[in-house]
């Protein structure tokens, strides 16, 4: 479970999170949505001791987050962002290997986890010897994601996942992480700028505006009983919501 209580972040005047409280309970799918700049990868960042709140704390399991607890915490978070974050001079299987090595994961234990999550995210088991600049955008994201999920953590945070991605690949990897999310029963927060991508992945959306929650709810409470006039506008701004995301 993830906490953040009366949490607020100021970058000089401007408040980056403004007095945030909210909660991400175990195993449940939530999507932060909002306009560039409302606070969605702040809070996700808050969430890994990425940032520290000047008022507030956030708490996961219970536990405070502090510096002195911070690591021991983050490893059971995958953290995937946008462009992947992969090492260039990395080969694929390298970059998998990072963290297993250095907590003392013997090479047959690696190659057993690496092979698991290939046919988790349908990455071909081959590419793991090329290099980032080897592969494409969707296969870099697919490792972002297998190296996310190699310690197996109870919680998964996604930073626009798919926004680097041409419309075809993004709507393959929708598909396969829906799929994954219900598989493996993990707590995901997912933040995205775009409306229908989060209410497929995504029961419940948190929408964002100025560092703030303006609305908490399924797509149905947001698009029926708005909480004001912004939450329709934003709707309202999205040029389409499928029917597979309703």
């Amino acid at each position: 479970m993830f906490v953040l209580d009366q949490v607020t972040l100021r970058y000089g005047a401007r408040a980056a999170i403004d007095g945030v409280s909210v909660a991400f309970a175990n195993g449940t799918v939530s999507a932060i949505i909002g306009s560039s700049g409302s606070g969605k990868s702040t809070l996700l960042r808050l969430l890994l001791g990425l940032e520290w709140p000047q008022a507030g704390e956030v708490r996961i399991d219970d536990v405070a987050l502090r510096r002195d607890t911070v690591l021991a915490l983050r490893r059971r978070i995958g953290y995937v962002i946008q462009d992947g974050g992969l090492f260039p001079h990395l080969s694929a299987r390298d970059n998998l290997a990072l963290l297993p090595r250095w907590l003392g994961w013997n090479a047959a234990r690696i190659d057993a986890r690496a092979q698991e999550l290939s046919a988790l995210t349908h990455f071909p088991l081959d590419a793991l010897a090329r290099f980032p600049a080897e592969l494409s955008g969707g296969q870099r994201q697919r490792v972002a994601l297998m190296r996310a999920l190699m310690l197996d953590p109870p919680a998964l945070l996604l930073d626009e996942p798919f926004g680097a991605l041409d419309p075809i690949v993004r709507h393959e990897l929708q598909d396969e992480l829906a799929t994954i999310f219900a598989a493996l029963d993990k707590t995901v927060i997912l933040v995205t700028h775009d409306v229908a991508e989060a209410a497929f992945l995504a029961p419940r959306l948190i929408l964002m505006r100025d560092g703030r929650i303006v609305q908490d709810g399924s797509l149905e409470d947001l698009r029926e009983r708005p909480a004001d006039a912004f939450v329709s506008d934003f709707l309202d701004a999205q040029r389409r919501l499928p029917e597979r995301s309703l």
